[in-house]
């Protein structure tokens, strides 16, 4: 069975990828042919984020497994040992959220759109590839611009106009220096 996945993004309005891939591929292989749709380096701790229909994060299935093995949280789905028809089965419109950029939590939106029962292919397929992708690294600075150095508060703060009435100055306090306290 092959999978036809429609990748859009929010920032781009005339970004469109779509991917046939095989059923029985993994989330690393879907994952490895969007970044080569894209233009983009493999050098990201990117996600899926496997959505309700209203794109609400059901699960997260990640690069490589983060909790530890005395950990209470339920197990990681790890990209390489996730198979797609283990998660879509034969039902097409499932919804996916592909986290591209971690550090400013920037997606790529996917849909299931349709498969082909019959078909089987080796290897993924960029079908359509419309419009340039997204940045994949937004600046930081940039994304937060506006925000001036005096954003903590202003030149005229004083500290002597404090009220301090009740609160022990870290001065005043036996053995903070020494480190006994």
């Amino acid at each position: 069975m092959v999978y036809h996945f429609v990748i859009l993004s929010d920032e781009v309005e005339d970004f469109r990828r779509e991917i046939d891939i095989d059923a029985t591929a993994t989330f690393q292989d879907l994952q490895d042919i969007i970044l080569k749709s894209c233009n983009y380096k493999n050098d990201q701790m990117t996600s899926f984020f496997i959505c309700g229909a209203d794109w609400s994060k059901d699960y997260e299935i990640t690069m490589i497994d983060m909790n530890d093995k005395d950990s209470v949280l339920p197990v990681t789905k790890v990209m390489d040992r996730t198979h797609l028809d283990d998660t879509f089965g034969k039902e097409p419109g499932a919804k996916v959220m592909f986290l591209f950029d971690p550090m400013c939590e920037r997606y790529l939106y996917m849909q299931l759109k349709s498969l082909e029962d019959k078909r089987h292919i080796l290897k993924p397929e960029i079908t359509l590839s419309k419009g340039k992708a997204p940045k994949q690294i937004e600046d930081f600075d940039k994304l937060v611009g506006g925000i001036d150095d005096d954003m903590y508060g202003s030149d005229d703060f004083d500290p002597e106009e404090m009220d301090l009435d009740g609160y022990q100055s870290l001065d005043d306090i036996e053995g903070i220096e020494s480190g006994e306290y």
